[in-house]
C-alpha cells in the first residue's frame, strides 16, 4: 500500500469523524435550544427551580421595563454564543475546518511534518546504536560468538566489522 493511499485513507477517516462530531453537536444544540425554549415559556414570578440542563446566566443583565414587560438586553458574549451555537453555523464551521484540512497545502504540510518526525526518530535510534557500539569493546562482541553447528568452539577467523558491498 503506497503512502498516498494511506494518507487518503487517514483523511477519509478524519472526515468521517468530523461529520459524526458535527451530528452529535447539532443534536446537543437542538436539545439545548429546546430546553431554553421551555424555560423561557415559564412565568418569571414563580420560584420553581430551573431544570439542570437549562442555560444559566452568570452575568447581571441590564434590565428595563418596556410597556409593562421586563426586558433584559443580552451581552455581546451571549449574542455571539447564540449565533455560533446554531446548527447551521456549527455545521459551516466544521465544514470549513474539514475543507481546510483537505486542501493540498495542508496535506503537504502534514506530510512534511510526519517525514521530519520520522527522520528525527531514525537519527535518534542511530545515535543510540552508535553509542552502544562504542561502549562495548570489539573483543567482547566476538569472544563468545559461535557459529551455528559448532559445539562451543570459537571461530579463529577474524571478525568482519561490516558486511562488504554487493559489488565486491
Amino acid at each position: 500500500m503506497s503512502f498516498e493511499a494511506v494518507l487518503l485513507l487517514a483523511t477519509a477517516l478524519l472526515a468521517v469523524v468530523a461529520v459524526i462530531a458535527a451530528v452529535v453537536a447539532v443534536r446537543a444544540v437542538r436539545r439545548l435550544d429546546h430546553s431554553a425554549v421551555t424555560t423561557a415559556d415559564r412565568p418569571t414570578h414563580t420560584s420553581a427551580p430551573l431544570p439542570e440542563n437549562s442555560v444559566r446566566v452568570h452575568t447581571p443583565l441590564p434590565v428595563r421595563i418596556v410597556e409593562g414587560r421586563v426586558m433584559a438586553t443580552p451581552t455581546e458574549e451571549q449574542v455571539i454564543a447564540t449565533a455560533l451555537g446554531r446548527p447551521a453555523a456549527r455545521l459551516s464551521i466544521y465544514t470549513s475546518g474539514l475543507a481546510h484540512a483537505l486542501r493540498p497545502e495542508s496535506r503537504d504540510r502534514i506530510v512534511a511534518l510526519m517525514r521530519r518526525e520520522y527522520r528525527h526518530r531514525r537519527r535518534v535510534r542511530q545515535r543510540i546504536a552508535r553509542r552502544a557500539a562504542r561502549e562495548v569493546p570489539a573483543q567482547a562482541l566476538h569472544r563468545d560468538a559461535t557459529w551455528l553447528g559448532e559445539s562451543g568452539a570459537v571461530s579463529e577467523a577474524p571478525p568482519r566489522p561490516w558486511p562488504r558491498a554487493v559489488n565486491e
